[in-house]
């Protein structure tokens, strides 16, 4: 890396060496879903998985996101997650987890979700830890804004704790400051609401801290909604009664054998054959003797990477009209203007969600069925 200044590459491999083994361990989890479970073991599966995407949100946060807004995340569902997150460790410390969030249609970009997930993160973080007894609730509410963002949410942590004294309010929010409380408990390192506080500030928001006249901590975020972006946030639902098309043959390229296989599993669950290459020269001798409906191909791969495949590809005979999906653990490495100057007609982030694959072959099929007709 030393001999790489390129800080942006230096974070997309950092990103995709991340995004690879979790995508692994996500298509694992989901195939395992699809056996005969228990109740709990259901619950603590789903629980996996959730943890498994806020560590990919977390990895896409590092890498600054160049001009990609085709990714977007319902807020509900982000505090949600999140929130499921601290059940366990709020069970075993006996406390209630409640959580009040009405169904706000209200969506992220990728990397703002990702901001937020972290501030709601740090909240409950603190908020199970210095909590002994009682409850932690969250609550999200729509509330009016001003002429020039008239449409805001508040959401409210809070908890009953010990709370803070007031002689440290003032500096609550600066780095490296602790209070008496928390110094009673432990090491730290006491940036866990400065961050926060930046997060947020990044977000356009604001977060405060009240103190309830019960005693605790009650920390209220407000967060504007961009409604431009939710105009074009687009809900992604698989019919999982329905199938892209049970007589698909597709290609996988990864230079990963167990992405491979665990796509190839999936693809499966579809009624969708495959065959696989691990690399772009296999690939494109592979598409010299057959025809293929999709090509599922992997961005960041050595030797010949997925834009210059794909331009190869495009060069055949056989391979001028076959739909190119873009399957990446640094998607927003890339833009979408680049992925559509290379004959890409999906892109898929990993680690890849099942319906999102769905959607992405079933998009893929009307494609080719209109550049046939």
């Amino acid at each position: 890396m030393a001999n790489n200044p390129n800080k942006n590459d230096e974070m997309a491999l950092l990103a995709h060496d991340l995004r690879t083994p979790l995508s692994a361990m996500r298509l694992t989890a989901e195939l395992i879903g699809t056996e005969a479970l228990s109740e709990q073991q259901s619950e603590r599966l789903q629980l996996l998985i959730r943890s498994i995407d806020a560590l990919s949100e977390t990895a896409g946060a590092l890498i600054q996101v160049s001009g990609n807004s085709s990714f977007w995340l319902n807020l509900h569902e982000v505090v949600s997650d999140t929130a499921d997150l601290f059940r366990v460790a709020a069970d075993v410390k006996g406390l209630a987890l409640v959580v009040d969030l009405p169904p706000i249609e209200a969506s992220l970009g990728l990397a703002q979700a990702g901001a937020l997930r972290r501030v709601v993160t740090a909240l409950l973080d603190n908020a199970v830890k210095y909590t002994d007894a009682g409850q932690i609730s969250i609550l999200l509410k729509q509330v009016p804004g001003s002429r020039l963002t008239p449409v805001m949410v508040r959401l409210c942590i809070a908890d009953t704790g010990p709370g803070i004294d007031p002689a440290e309010r003032r500096r609550l929010f600066k780095p490296y400051v602790r209070g008496r409380v928390g110094e009673a408990r432990g090491a730290g390192s006491g940036l866990g609401l400065w961050g926060a506080s930046q997060l947020v500030s990044e977000l356009g928001g604001k977060l405060r801290l009240v103190s309830p006249k019960s005693g605790g901590c009650r920390f209220e975020i407000e967060l504007p909604i961009d409604q431009a972006a939710e105009a074009e946030a687009e809900v992604l639902k698989a019919d999982p009664e329905s199938v892209p098309n049970g007589e698909a043959h597709v290609l996988i390229v990864d230079d990963n054998g167990t992405n491979r296989r665990l796509l190839s599993a999936l693809l499966e669950s579809f009624s969708i054959t495959c065959d696989q290459a691990p690399g772009g020269p296999e690939a494109l001798k592979m598409m010299a003797d057959t025809i293929y409906d999709a090509v599922l191909l992997d961005l960041h791969m050595p030797v010949m990477d997925g834009l210059e495949t794909a331009e190869k590809i495009r060069a055949l005979g056989n391979g001028s009209d076959v739909p190119l999906i873009a399957v990446t653990a640094a998607l927003e490495t890339v833009g979408d203007d680049q992925l559509q100057k290379a004959g890409f007609v999906e892109a898929l982030a990993k680690p890849l969600s099942p319906a999102r694959l769905f959607e992405a072959m079933e998009h893929a099929r009307q494609f080719h069925l209109a550049r046939r007709s």
